[in-house]
């Protein structure tokens, strides 16, 4: 009697590489206990908020607050700037861990989000006579340090998290890190700061976020790395 051998099924190239794909993901998640997006998430909110209370105890906020942001432009600004912050720690967040990346659509959020904030100033905001943005970032250095300084707390902070993920993609995980911890900065400095002209908010309380996020980028093409070797 002829015995037949059970032939092997074929892979075809795409389950094959589906196939690599999974037990490289396995691979790579992190060892030792997994925190859930959603708390670190939470985490970052609530290390963020008490840092802004932090520099709001000790810098104080401007005496006419609570009217100001009843005001549609402040408070727009405010919003717009939470809500970059927000979505762009959810990416930074995802963008660390395999298998949990968002979409093209959230992305794109966050990217108008981003637009809308930058936009505020330049629509809304008084516009001087003539416009000098080299003077505005001269004579505002007391709120370009201060948002920088109230942004980088939050932001190691979330480094030391987001290193403890399994990141494939470290320079764009640093990027929204950048985004998310430095616009904090720029609602703490804006709460504080009184002045709502446009040269100075753009160059003292935006620019010094743009200037951090560049250099969180490029911090975490290094850290957020360091998993693989």
């Amino acid at each position: 009697m002829k015995t037949h051998k059970t032939a092997k099924t074929k892979q075809t190239p795409l389950e094959f590489h589906n196939r690599i794909v999974d037990q490289v993901v396995h691979e790579a998640k992190p060892k030792g206990i997994h925190v859930q997006p959603a708390t670190q998430w939470l985490l970052w909110l609530a290390a963020s908020l008490l840092v802004m209370a932090f520099f709001w105890m000790h810098w104080g906020v401007q005496a006419n607050v609570s009217q100001v942001m009843q005001q549609m432009p402040p408070l727009f600004f405010i919003l717009s700037a939470f809500a970059g912050a927000s979505l762009a720690a959810w990416e930074a967040i995802t963008s660390s861990i395999p298998g949990r990346q968002t979409g093209k659509l959230y992305r794109v959020l966050a990217v108008l989000v981003l637009i809308a904030l930058v936009s505020i100033p330049f629509i809304f905001f008084v516009h001087p006579g003539s416009l000098d943005l080299g003077k505005a970032l001269v004579n505002g250095t007391g709120c370009a340090e201060g948002a920088a300084f109230s942004g980088l707390i939050p932001w190691i902070f979330m480094g030391w998290m987001l290193s403890r993920n399994a990141s494939f993609h470290p320079w764009w995980t640093g990027l929204w890190s950048g985004v998310s911890a430095f616009l904090m900065g720029t609602i703490t400095i804006q709460i504080h700061c009184p002045s709502w002209d446009m040269d100075h908010v753009l160059m003292t309380h935006l620019l010094p976020a743009a200037v951090g996020t560049i250099f969180a980028s490029l911090l975490g093409a290094f850290w957020f790395s360091r998993w693989k070797k």
